[in-house]
Parts: C-alpha cells; structure tokens; sequence
C-alpha cells in the first residue's frame, strides 16, 4: 500500500511539471503560432443558411401577409423541402400536426389522425415532443410540482437542424421529418423501402399553417400522398370549456386531475363544440361573428349537391333556438370555374363534405380537437357511393352481424368457450369456419373477451366500431356505420321498385285489356244503335247537342290521363323522392358528429309504429327524436308513395338534437336547468357502448316505441318478396341468381327482425336520470312480462317453424350462383357458394344463432336477475317459463298423432325440425354441465336446464311408445339418438370433445365413467374440454 500511494504522488507531480501554465503556449511552440492562435475566430457550429439554402425559393402562399408560421424553403430539381422555425421556438410554443392520406387508400381523404407537439433543442438537434395532457394539476403548489415530474413528456423523434435561417431560428429538413419519418406519423403501413422516391405534392406557407404533402411509395410498394397541415395551438380569445354529463351524449376531452380529492373532480370531462359567438350579443338572435362553413367538395355529383346541402342546413334551426341565425353555411367547389378550388381539403383552417368513389357504403364525420379545452377545430365529412351503388348486400356479412347485434362481453366470453354457439361460426360458409373459429379464438384472449370496444387502435379511426372513443385525450367519430343500414335499406328498396314494376305491368296490361274489351262493347253498341235507333224525322240532333255530346267524350277521355302517375325522376335508378332525404338525413347525421354529438340509439322509440305511419306526423315532425339513430327506412309492402303511411326517413333533426344543441351552445348560464329535461320521452338517449346492456331500445336498426309492430311489419315485407321472386323479380333474360340473392336479403330483413325482439327477453330499460331531475325516474325499470311474451311469441314463430322461411321446391330449384371468379371477392364468392343452395346448412344457421340469443347465459341470468327486480305480487317472465315455452315449440310433434302412412318421403317430423330439437338438446347438454358457465345465477341454470332434459326423455319415450310402428325411419333414428343421449347424460359423468367441423356441437362421443358407489344426484364431469364446431 505504501509503495502504490508513493508511485500515486510521483505521478501527479509529472502531470503538473508537463503542463504549462495557463496562457503559456508550450515551449516548442513559435511565438507565430501563439498570435495565430489568440486571432483565429471560432469555428460556427452550423454552416451559413447561403450555403444550405442555395438553389432553394422561399414559399409564400398568401399575398397578404409577410411572415408565414414556418419559413418554407423548396428546392424542386431534387424535391428538398427545408423549414425555418420560430427563432424562440421552444416547449411554450405548441404546434397540432393533422394528418391525412390523401391518396393511395380506399379512404383517402378521411382524417387520419393528428399530433399536439412541441419542438425542444438539445446541442445540434430539435426533438418532436408530444406533452403529457392525461394527467393534470390545477390544486395546490405541491400537486403542480409533483404532477409533471412523475408524468413527462413523450419525444417522438429527433430532427437535426441543419442551419441557423436569416430570421435566427433554426433550419430543418422537412423530407427527413415527415418522408423518412413517416411511420411515426401515419404508423407502419406509411413505411417506405425506398425512401428516395418521393416528390412534393402540396408546399404552402401561410401566417397560422402550412400544408405539406408527399408522395412516396410505402408498404407494398403502393404509392400514396401524405399530407401534414401543421398550424399554431392557441386558445380562441373568449372559448370556455363546458362540463360534460352522461345525461347528454357529447364526445369529450378529458384528463385527470391529481390536484383534487374528491372522486368527482378527478376526472375532468369537458363536451367537444364549436367555438361559435353572435356577432352582436345585444340581440336576441344574431348572426354568428364567424360562421361555420362546410365547403362540398367538386367531386361530389351535382345529382346529388342540393341534397346534400340540405342535410348540412337542417342544423341552422337548432342553434337559431339559442340565437345564433345562420350558423352554420354551405360553400361548393367547382373545378370548372375554379371556385374554390385553392382550398385544400386536409388544410386544418377549412371544413370539408368529400365524396368517395370507393364502393363502399360508409359515412364518416371526424373532427379535429384542441386537447386542452375540448374547441372542435376543423372537421371533414367523406361520404362514399357505395351505399347507393349497392344492389346486393353480402349475405354472409349481414346475418352474423344482425345475429351478434347487442352481444355483451360476459356472451362474448362464453361463445369463445362454445363455438357452437357463436352466429359469426354458424352462418359462416362451411370453408371459413376453421378460420372464422381461430380468429374469434384468438380474439377471446383479448381484454373483455374481443369486445369491440376494447379493440381500438387509437392511433387511427375509421377500420374499428368504437373507433375514436376511448383511449384518446379528445373523442371524435371514428367510425359510423349509418351509411351500412341505408345500403341494406336501399337494396330492399330496389328489388321492392322491380317487382312493383313487374306489378303495374301487369295491372296496366290488365286495364288496357278491360278498355279494348270496352271499346269492343261500345262499338257492338254503337252498330246496333245505328241500325235500329234511328230518329224520327223532326227530332234530328242540333248542332248545340252535337258540340255537348263531344265535350262530354272529351271528359270521359280525360279521366284516365288524369288519374295517371306523374313521371318519377331516378337517379342511379332509385326514384329521388326516396335517395334524395336519405342522403340528407345521412348528412345530418354526419354533421351532427362534427357538432360534437354522439350517436343516439334510443330516439328511434318515441313514436309507436301506429302513430308514425297513421298520417299525423307525415311531412310534420320527424318520426325520431334524433337524427343521430341508426334508423332503418319506413317502408312496408304498401306500395311506393302511398299518402297513407308515414315519411320514410327523417324530415328534419329531431327534438333531441334541438336538445342537446342548446346544452352544449347556449349563452345561459343556468345548464341545470336544461338537464332537468331528460325525463321527457321525446329526449330519450342512449348510446355506443349501452347497445351490449340490458335496455332493448338501446339498439341499432330498431324503430319506434313498440319495434314488435315494425317487425311484424317486416315479416309481411319478406312474405311480399318471396312470393314474387321468380314470377314478378327475375326477368325475362335475367340469371336465376337473382332470385337467391332476393331470397337471402328477405333472410337477413327476417335475422334482423328476429334479433332486434330477442334483445327483449332478460331486458330492462335504462334511464339515465339523476335525483331531483323532473319527474325523475329510477335508472333500472323492467320491461313487461307481457312485452316480453309477446316478443318471444314472435321470435319462436319466426324461426322455429318450417313455414317461415316460406321455402318451396320450385324456389329451391332456381336458387343458383353466377360463378365469375374474377374481380373484387369473385374468388372467394365463387369458392364459398355452392350453385345448389344448402338449405339444411343455412336454416340450421339461424335457428342455432336465434337458440343463441335467447340461451346465452347472459339472456337468462337477467332474466333470472329480472325476477327478483319485480314484486312479487306483479307477474315477470320467469326462467322457467322461457325454457319451457322454448322446449314446448321446439317439440311440439311429441304430443301429435302421427298420420297414416308416415314414411322416408313424408315423415312425422321433417328435416329442418330434426335438426332443430338436436341443436336444442345439445344447447341444454351444454347448460346443465356446470363448469360451462359461472356466476350464482349459473346454478339456477343449470338445475332447470338439466329438468328440461329430463322432460324432454320422457316425452321422447312416451311418442315412441304411443307411435309405435308408424315412425317413419328418420323420425325413428332421430328419437333413439336423442333418447339415448339424454338418458347418458343424465345418468353419468359425461367428457365429451365435440369436433364437428359443420359448426355444431353434436356431442357424437360420449365417454362413460364408472359411477361412484354414491350416486350423486347432479354428476361433476372431471374434465370439459371446450366445444369446437
């Protein structure tokens, strides 16, 4: 140690003798080289911005200003972009980054999402940083110096500055940033294996923004143009931000606030609006100092402009109702004069209507929001041609999704465990139930069992249901499927223009035969009046009489000219009077999102179907209470036009929105009082994420307040079509394909139908009241027993019975598919259809979904939960009850004589039905195991399930008794099958693995286990592997 500490010192005495003293140059050095040294200036840390911007012009966009938001220099002989930022630019300074693909995707033009930064210089280099917004102190000092040291800033990227510009801020190059680094703005499908091909499609610098954009080719190869509008983040002079609430539905912008205590305060949420003021506060109504315009874009057909226009207006009268007269104004682009045409669409300054010729029938309407305070900033409206181009829905698509409608994740959870069960399996084509099984497998390890809800990428909208509502510091409408139920709505309506068509083709030639045999009568008339009527002389006609008997001809003549149609104007083949309010509701509803509004699924219930089409609201008030529903068209198998009925869609926005366009842009102070309102009927409100809960209005695609009157009405429509289909539908020269894809859309109008009622049984209705609202209500109210018979009575004689599909063999003969495996899905159409429609397949499909809807341990346990919500001197809908009236229709031949002569041809239960009991008795296998389900409410299930088996044995033993030798085979198999399955489960512990690749469960392999020397009374299997269709 000594030694090491004695070399240590000898060491650092070196070191000090070998350096000169401070100021000396060293004593080899010339006294020149010291002079040179003190002289020499230091060396810049950038090169001068002569000598990077050489070449470069200097963009200004706008002849009235002198200083743009960024200095834009560009270079076009090799595409070079550079950007001079703010001299001081820095964490004080925001910046909101929107964000649009342009071109290149089925949805370009549709917002793809926006950036809230700021730009942070560290040495050489800038870092993009988006700040910490969730989460927030406004409490004492303590919270706001604790808040932002736990919860920092996030950088997005690193950007080299590459010089100091002429105005002292820093330079840099925006290919590098928004070309090469597109991916951190538009996510991976942006990335680009070739990031030197690229050029400049949009550079423009005005005082508040500039709006660049590219086109490079990114993943696959595909080119696409990407454009970035970067503008300045302030507060508007004047905005307040408004408190949300649940009774209203807003989208919101929300953060928490550590600084509070109370549960209350934390969450912060305040409602996403406009940023509207009357340009003088003194009047009573006044017109806005800036008024909101939406500007419709060139590419939209004129055919369909002023319809258009009409659905963006509709919302002038709700905010004239707070004072505010002509709020909201309608510009048009026109390429032909040039109109407008300088406005870019992705320019975060201008509101756009953009129409899409992608066929694809959708309607989207995002905004654009400042995070902090919830002022909407900018929004762009696409609407696509799809839903009007669409003759055939796909029926493959429209099925499972009717089937799935309101599909809680506690169902969702338990369809993953049985995928017998699952509709999306069963109505699947037989090809992609494999795949189909895998997906919804993989997708049932997802938070919430795959609900859609919790599949958001919230980094994008427009490809997820619930896109734009959670997971984001601002809401905004990522995805509307309104545009879809129009689509389905207009292919009815086209096959209902053909057959009314072939219908007054045929009356017309029916009326022109009555009028030859007419004229064909008179003329005989008219001979024998020559021939043996003649006047006796002196009473011969006077001119006079001549000139009256012409003029009463000449009436005669008129009459039927009279009485004749008025021509109807189509466009693209659908009659206007029916596209053209269509597509203006569409709008409206659209409009209303870029308002701030959510949807409101509940507002389609506050007129009864009576009163809707009984004459009394037609062309007066809207049939809804808001143009935020999804509402199917008003359209039964009257005939088209009918003065009697109701409007077919919404004539104007509802009292709901006139509602909630007050609470969320008024100049009162007094909300309160406003909210106070929501136990009125005409204000119902419910919305997203209530379609997976109890309440049966809360639904998509229902109508009126009692929707079993709509649906009986529907049911009527489906016997008008099917009827017609291969008489009056398909024409002369037309494929026989025609007639399926007629048969399975009345099918999907049936599914949905019968869906839309199922969602009654089990249901309760949800209010959202509070304590103290006027003529308040208690949140949870149980529908009727009554309703909710009458809506299982519906839904068992809508798809248990052979009759209603109204199938016949003559129809089943003409059922075929154009087999074409070219063109967009032709593959896959041409693979998945069978030219022999399988009616076995696809009947079983609906029944085994419907059995779904009304089985799922969710429907039972709340009904079971219902029975204890009602007193008990009051009468509900018990479980017992709907097993039992599910079991008594489902078998009702057990207690029917057989006929004389039952054979293979003829048998006493028919094929359809054989399939049906099975299905049914496995669904009760299934339910009376009980490791297939949880919950104090399973146990109950359970119980009764196993009773119903038990019944169901003995009156499978007593028909076959009874019937002896007159079973036909089928019958007689089927019976000995379902006995002997019974009678096994029932007796022992079953383990079975069921892998019907026909998507269901048949429970062919049942494993015996030796008893115990106890008998129990209900057996435990040991093992239940999950069901695999």
């Amino acid at each position: 140690m000594h030694r090491l500490v004695t070399l240590t010192i000898a060491s650092l005495m070196f070191v000090t003798l070998a350096v000169p003293a401070h100021g000396q140059a060293p004593a080899s050095s010339s006294s020149k080289t010291a002079k040179t040294a003190k002289t020499a200036p230091p060396r810049p840390d950038f090169p001068p911005y002569t000598t990077v911007l050489n070449g470069f012009k200097k963009v200004v966009s706008a002849t009235d200003v002198t200083r743009t938001l960024f200095s834009i220099y560009r270079r076009d002989k090799d595409q070079q972009v550079f950007a001079e930022l703010p001299a001081g630019v820095g964490p004080s300074q925001k910046f909101y980054i929107a964000l649009t693909v342009s071109s290149g995707e089925r949805f370009a033009g549709l917002q793809a999402g926006e950036m809230y930064v700021y730009f942070r210089r560290f040495n050489k280099s800038l870092a993009l940083i988006e700040p910490n917004i969730g989460i927030r102190s406004t409490g004492d000092r303590h919270s706001k110096a604790s808040v932002p040291r736990l919860f920092t800033d996030r950088v997005v990227m690193e950007i080299p500055i590459v010089t100091i510009g002429p105005s002292g801020g820093p330079v840099i190059d925006m290919d590098s940033l928004l070309v090469n680094g597109a991916s951190r703005f538009f996510g991976s499908s942006a990335r680009s294996t070739t990031p030197r091909l690229f050029s400049i499609k949009k550079c423009k610098a005005f005082r508040d923004n500039v709006e660049l954009a590219f086109e490079l080719p990114t993943s696959g190869g595909r080119l696409k143009t990407l454009h970035y509008s970067i503008s300045k983040m302030s507060s508007s002079p004047g905005y307040k931000p408004r408190k949300a609430d649940e009774r209203i539905g807003y989208f919101t912008t929300t953060y928490r606030d550590l600084g509070k205590y109370r549960d209350d305060e934390v969450q912060v949420r305040f409602i996403n609006r406009w940023h509207l003021e009357k340009d003088d506060p003194s009047l009573k109504i006044s017109p806005p100092k800036n008024p909101l315009t939406f500007y419709i874009e060139h590419t939209t057909p004129v055919r369909y402009r002023r319809w258009v226009e009409k659905g963006v207006l509709l919302w002038n009268k709700a905010f004239e109702n707070v004072g505010i007269s002509n709020a909201i104004r309608v510009e048009f682009q026109n390429a032909r004069t040039g109109r407008h045409m300088e406005k870019d669409p992705e320019d975060v300054r201008w509101n756009f209507i953009r129409w899409l010729n992608n066929d694809v029938g959708t309607a989207i309407g995002p905004s654009r929001v400042n995070p902090l305070t919830g002022e909407i900033l900018d929004a762009d409206i696409i609407l696509t041609d799809g839903w009007i181009r669409h003759y055939w829905m796909q029926y493959n698509e429209l099925l499972p999704q009717a089937a799935m409608q309101g599909m809680s994740p506690e169902t969702l959870a338990f369809l993953a465990r049985h995928p017998s069960w699952d509709p999306r399996i069963r109505l699947a084509a037989p090809s992609q139930r494999a795949e189909i099984r895998k997906r919804v497998a993989g997708n049932a390890l997802a938070p919430y069992a795959g609900h859609p809800l919790a599949q958001v990428d919230n980094r994008f909208i427009g490809d997820d249901v619930f896109d734009g509502l959670v997971g984001r510091t601002s809401q905004v409408n990522g995805l509307c499927l309104a545009a879809q139920g129009k689509a389905f709505d207009l292919s009815l309506m086209k096959m209902h223009i053909d057959i009314l068509a072939a219908l007054d083709d045929e009356d017309k030639k029916k009326d022109d035969k009555k009028k030859d045999d007419k004229k064909k009568d008179d003329k005989k008339k008219e001979s024998a009046k020559k021939d043996g009527d003649k006047k006796p002389a002196g009473k011969e006609d006077k001119p006079g009489d001549k000139k009256d008997a012409k003029k009463k001809d000449a009436k005669k003549d008129d009459k039927p000219a009279a009485a004749q149609k008025k021509p109807v104007t189509l466009i693209d083949g659908i009659p206007e009077w029916f596209v053209g309010p269509l597509l203006s509701e569409l709008v409206a509803h659209e409009v209303g999102h870029t308002l701030g509004l959510r949807h409101n699924f509940k507002s389609s219930s506050i007129y009864t179907y009576k009163q809707i089409n009984d004459g009394s609201l037609k062309g007066k008030k809207p049939f809804a209470g808001s143009v935020m529903d999804y509402i199917p068209v008003n359209m039964s198998a009257r005939k088209a036009g009918d003065n009697s009925a109701g409007d077919h869609t919404m004539i104007d926005i509802g009292p709901y929105d006139m509602w909630a366009i007050e609470y969320g842009y008024t100049f009162s102070s007094d909300l309160k009082k406003i909210l106070a309102r929501v136990a009125e009927p005409e204000l119902a409100y419910a919305t997203d994420e209530d379609t997976g809960g109890p309440d049966p209005l809360a639904r998509r695609y229902d109508f009126s307040k009692n929707p079993l009157d709509y649906a009986k009405s529907q049911l009527g429509m489906v016997q008008f079509h099917r009827g017609r289909l291969l008489e009056k539908f398909v024409k002369n020269g037309d494929s026989w394909s025609k007639a399926r894809r007629g048969y399975e859309l009345t099918l999907s109008l049936q599914m949905r139908a019968v869906s839309m009622m199922a969602n009654w049984i089990g249901g309760a209705h949800v209010n959202r009241d509070r304590k103290g609202d006027k003529n308040g209500r208690a949140p949870i109210s149980v529908v009727p027993a009554s309703t909710q018979r009458e809506a299982l009575k519906f839904v068992i004689e809508s798809t248990f019975r052979d009759a209603s599909y109204g199938l016949s063999t003559d129809l089943l003969r003409h059922m075929t598919v154009d087999k074409w495996i070219d063109g967009a899905n032709g593959f896959s159409r041409a693979m998945n259809s069978e030219p022999a429609w399988p009616v076995h397949d696809k009947i079983i499909g609906i029944q085994a979904s419907t059995l779904t809807m009304l089985m799922n341990p969710t429907t039972l346990r709340r009904a079971y939960d219902n029975e204890f919500r009602v007193p008990a001197d009051q009468p509900a809908l018990t479980l017992p009850e709907l097993l039992d009236a599910l079991s008594t229709e489902i078998w009702s031949e057990m207690g029917q004589k057989p006929a004389a002569g039952a054979t293979a041809r003829k048998p006493l239960i028919s094929s359809l039905r054989r399939n049906l009991q099975q299905e049914h008795v496995d669904r009760l296998v299934t339910l009376s195991l009980p490791g297939n389900g949880s919950g104090a409410a399973y146990k109950a299930i359970a119980l009764l399930a196993r009773q119903e088996l038990v019944d169901i044995r003995d009156q499978v033993a007593k028909a076959t008794k009874d019937w002896g030798n007159k079973v036909d085979p089928y019958t007689k198999a089927h019976l000995g099958r379902v006995a002997d399955q019974v009678t096994k489960v029932l007796d022992a512990q079953v383990i079975y693995n069921a892998n019907d690749i026909g998507g269901r469960s048949s429970l062919q392999s049942l494993f015996l286990q030796p008893r115990e020397t106890t008998r129990q009374a209900f057996p435990v299997p040991r093992q239940v592997p999950s069901e695999s269709p």
